[in-house]
This record gives structure tokens, sequence and C-alpha cells, in this order.
């Protein structure tokens, strides 16, 4: 078995109660069959805990305020502190890995949703590197697994996040370059013409190629006067998510009403210019969130053929990010500090990521809404 994951995989290191955010919070945790069995025949009174805390129809745990019954007031798990860390069930014991399954490969990320996470892929500042490591293990069948295509999406994705990684180039070029390159390939995925896969990509990192692309982009850039109307609408569909935590809703409207019922549309673009400008190490720091996007989500593209859009959904998420980092921005006195960047990233990470429906309703939205169209997009990136 062949395991893929960043290079910074190994740094995480739970902070369990000095956590800021913790992971028994927030969302249902689910119980894998093995550990809701074990917890079931766990005898004496923490046993009856056990029984009395699980919602054995569902599989998961009960919450009380919104936190996992066996949270305790010290933010510290019971049933590692009574039964031992080897008794936390899947969900616990994996968070905050992220494994997504091909055959014979495993790719394991860390969920940018966990504060600590969060923090040590934006500390960094060297580019990812993904590791391979081989283990022994007893491969599993996958039935009806695509591995040609998987090749190819593995070409396809090592291609992008070669231009996401190219420090030449502004971050939203590298976005809006990698995007028209995606929906170039995508017609040869749909029709299944996977073989032009390898001269496409071929082409696109000739000499040159990037660069003399980004130029004819040029009559995107003057369209500029409608950023503005795109980004707000683009924004609204976050209303149409799962809510996850508590806040959320009030936050996110709080957050619209300073960026886009405060200001003129003039002062909105001075002020974002100057944000963007006095966030230099966001580059960087948005060029890392990318790439763990990218990685995390379009090889997945293998069971629905559906690349282009998964790769929407990762820029959409990345633009939406952004914006309310400036909405954070608005609301402080002075720059915003790392901590500070982290908490935002962490929670938009929570309340999109950890719900298959918000990830499925989105990547939907991305093929389908408007808004969300090629030339669209390219106009809010390319004029941010």
């Amino acid at each position: 078995m062949e395991y893929i994951y960043p290079d910074y995989y190994d740094e995480f290191q739970c902070t369990a109660d000095k956590c800021p955010n913790t992971c028994c919070a927030g969302w249902q945790i689910y119980i894998d069959e093995k550990s809701l069995k074990k917890y079931m025949h766990q005898k004496g009174a923490f046993g009856s805990r056990l029984k009395n805390s699980i919602d054995t129809a569902e599989g998961c745990f009960h919450r009380y305020d919104n936190r996992c019954a066996f949270l305790n007031e010290d933010n510290l798990c019971d049933i590692c502190l009574e039964m031992g860390e080897e008794h936390l069930c899947q969900t616990c014991e994996r968070y905050p890995r992220h494994v997504e399954e091909y055959e014979n490969i495993r790719e394991i990320s860390l969920s940018l949703s966990c504060p600590e996470a969060a923090k040590i892929m934006l500390e960094k500042d060297d580019p990812t590197v993904f590791m391979h490591e081989e283990k022994t293990e007893k491969n599993e069948d996958f039935e009806d697994f695509d591995f040609f295509l998987y090749t190819k999406l593995l070409d396809i994705r090592n291609c992008i996040l070669k231009v996401i990684q190219n420090r030449k180039l502004k971050m939203s070029e590298r976005m809006a370059f990698a995007l028209a390159m995606m929906h170039d390939l995508q017609r040869r995925i749909s029709d299944g013409k996977i073989y032009e896969i390898d001269e496409l990509l071929e082409r696109y990192q000739a000499n040159g190629f990037i660069e003399r692309t980004i130029k004819k982009f040029d009559k995107y850039r003057q369209r500029k006067s409608e950023r503005y109307t795109l980004i707000q609408e683009m924004m609204m569909t976050l209303h149409e998510l799962e809510v996850l935590q508590d806040d959320w809703m009030g936050t996110l409207w709080n957050d619209e009403w300073i960026l886009y019922g405060t200001m003129t549309q003039k002062e909105y673009t001075e002020k974002r210019q100057l944000f963007l400008k006095e966030h230099a190490k966001w580059e960087i720091q948005k060029e890392q969130i990318c790439v763990y996007f990218i990685f995390t989500y379009l090889c997945g593209s293998v069971y629905d053929e559906k690349a282009y859009s998964k790769l929407k959904m990762c820029m959409i998420h990345m633009m939406l990010m952004e914006e309310l980092l400036f909405a954070k921005r608005l609301q402080k006195s002075k720059p915003l500090i790392t901590d500070e960047i982290v908490d935002c990233v962490h929670r938009y990470a929570r309340e999109t990521e950890h719900s298959d429906w918000n990830l499925e309703y989105m990547e939907k939205l991305a093929g389908t809404r408007n808004v969300f169209k090629l030339e669209n997009m390219l106009v809010v990136l390319l004029n941010g």
C-alpha cells in the first residue's frame, strides 16, 4: 500500500485541553461498528455511562450544549482518561487526519478545520512537498476502479499544483490559469478522450505558455466593475448550506453587512487593496490552502469524472474565505495576526467541509450555478 501525505504531516500534535476550538464540540461524532460494539460491552459504572450516552440508532455520541457527552469541564475526553487512548473510536483517533482511499493508495491530509493543523499549514513558508511511503499491507479490491483515469488525474493534479506553487506569478493569476486549464481538460474526460491529456499537459507546461495565457486574460480585467456584484452573489451561496456551528449564520450576516452594507463600491475596492497589501504573507498562506484543497479533493473525481467542478469548488472556497478575512480586518484597528487568520480559516473549513451534504451541494453549485461560470470566476479572481 502506498501512502501519500504532505511534508508537514508529522508536525501535528493534538493540543488537547489547550485547543481554542475543541473538535469534541460543534458537530456529531459518529462511531465505527467495532468501537460501538466494544462500548456496548463495557462493564461497570463507566459502561453504564457509555450505554446512556450513545445514540445506538444513529451510531453517534449524544451531545449536551453542543458538546460530546464525554467532553469534560477541562476539555478532555473521559473515554480517553477512563479507558485509554487506544479505545477512542475511529473518528476521534483519526481526526484531524483526513484519508482518501484509492486502489492500493491512501492519501492523507491534515484537515484545515483543526486549529493546530491550520496553524502548521499557514506558518509554512516553503512550498508543500508530498511524501510517498510504501507500507506492507493487504491491498483492498476496488471494484470497477478506473486506474488509468486515476493516473491521468494524478498527472493533472501534479501539473496544477506546479502552477499553484509558481511564485513568479500572483496567486490570482495561478488560480485563474488552473481553472482555465481544467475547463479544457474536463472536455477530454467527459468525451472519453483521456488519451489526449498527456499532449495537453505537455502544451500547458511549455515555456512561456502560462505567461501568454495570462496576457489573454486582460479582457476579464477590463470588467473590474462587475466584481463587486459577483462576489456578493457568490457569498450568498453560503446561506444555502447546512449550518453546523451555532454562531455561524450570525457571524456571516454581520460580515456581509460590514463588507457590502457600510461602504460604497469605491471604498470597498480601495480598502480591499489595502488589506491585500498589508497582508503580504497571505499570498503564501493562500497558496498553502489551495494546495491542501486540490490535494484533498481533485483525484476523487476518479469516481464521478467531475474534476472541473471539484477544482472550481476548491477555488470558490478560497475566494469566499478571503472575503471573510477581509471582513475581519475591517473590524480591527490593525492588520490581522497569524492566530486571527487561523481562527477565521479553520472556522470556515469546519462549516463547509464537515458536512457531506455541504461538500456535495457546493460542488453541484460550482457546476451549475451561473455565478460560478468560468468567465465570472475569472473576473472575480483577476480583479481581486
